[in-house]
């Protein structure tokens, strides 16, 4: 999966302050391949966009919220049970195990569809969401609400690989980084940037600076 920065048209002022992978994993083999999911905090918003190939093609989701409207995040991993597809399942199952003597086939399959449903309804999940306030939904303008808008979520079974590879950064810093780039932004990018002026490199705001910009070999400014 391509970066933010390679996905998305910024604003020509706007600079990407962190990225994370948050999400990089297998999904249902046949029906669908691997799901990517990246978030990234700019100087302008918090930008969300995930992906996952599926049979017959590929399906992308894009999400943004100003930064200036950030209130707060909303983190989740970890494991899930739907209640509601378990109790289908089982009664799917039931049923199925008791039409066999009468009707193999048919009950056959609603036996395996049952076992099917059991199975999904066990999972592990990633959720990452960000509280706003006074969005645009409907024509409505929303209030403060603990609800996070979504920007990633992908749910499967807990046999699979869930976290990517930055997840625990997320969970340990996202909140920390979107404040401090809402309270201090113009400064920590001019941080971030290569000294020298004719450079495009930047590092990231939870990275240690190197020594020398390894784009032009510029010595970095010291902090």
């Amino acid at each position: 999966m391509a970066t933010i920065k390679e996905s998305v048209d910024l604003f020509e002022d706007e600079i990407i302050a962190r990225e994370y992978h948050a999400v990089d994993r297998q999904y249902f083999p046949l029906l669908s391949s691997r799901a990517e999911g990246r978030i990234a905090i700019t100087n302008r918003r918090v930008i969300g966009r995930s992906e996952v190939k599926v049979l017959g093609g590929k399906r992308v989701e894009f999400n943004a919220v100003p930064l200036d409207k950030v209130q707060g995040t909303c983190l989740a991993v970890g494991h899930y049970t739907s209640v509601r597809l378990l109790i289908v399942g089982i009664i799917v199952a039931v049923s199925g195990v008791s039409l066999l003597p009468f009707a193999r086939w048919p009950g056959a399959i609603m036996l395996i569809a049952g076992l099917l449903a059991i199975v999904f309804a066990f999972r592990r999940e990633v959720q990452i969401g960000i509280r706003a306030a006074g969005i645009v939904q409907g024509g409505f303008i929303s209030k403060a609400e603990s609800k996070g808008y979504l920007l990633l979520r992908f749910a499967g079974f807990a046999a699979f690989r869930v976290h990517g590879p930055d997840v625990d950064a997320v969970m340990r810093a996202l909140d920390a980084v979107i404040l401090a780039v809402q309270q201090r932004g113009a400064e920590i990018i001019k941080d971030l940037k290569c000294p020298n002026p004719g450079c495009s490199y930047m590092t990231m705001i939870d990275d240690q600076p190197p020594k020398h910009c390894p784009e032009c070999g510029k010595a970095w400014r010291s902090k």
